[in-house]
């Protein structure tokens, strides 16, 4: 069995359904998967415009503050 991480978790907080997660920290780069609200995820670093970057399918992704918090 894999211990589950105990540190800060990035939750998902949009109206619309879903958000993108991309591969960059901005909407240039492309997209990876789209998440549903409320998810949780795994979080790795905060950039300096907002964004947070987690991990998703056992990859690291990025997805933009407005649409995230850390919890």
């Amino acid at each position: 069995e894999q211990e589950q991480p105990t540190g800060p978790k990035v939750k998902i907080v949009c109206n619309s359904g879903t958000v993108n997660i991309r591969v960059g920290n901005d909407t240039k780069y492309s997209r990876i998967t789209s998440v549903k609200d409320g998810a949780t995820f795994e979080w790795i670093a905060t950039a300096e415009n907002g964004w947070h970057a987690i991990v998703v399918n056992a990859q690291v992704g990025w997805v933009s503050g407005k649409y995230s918090q850390v919890v």
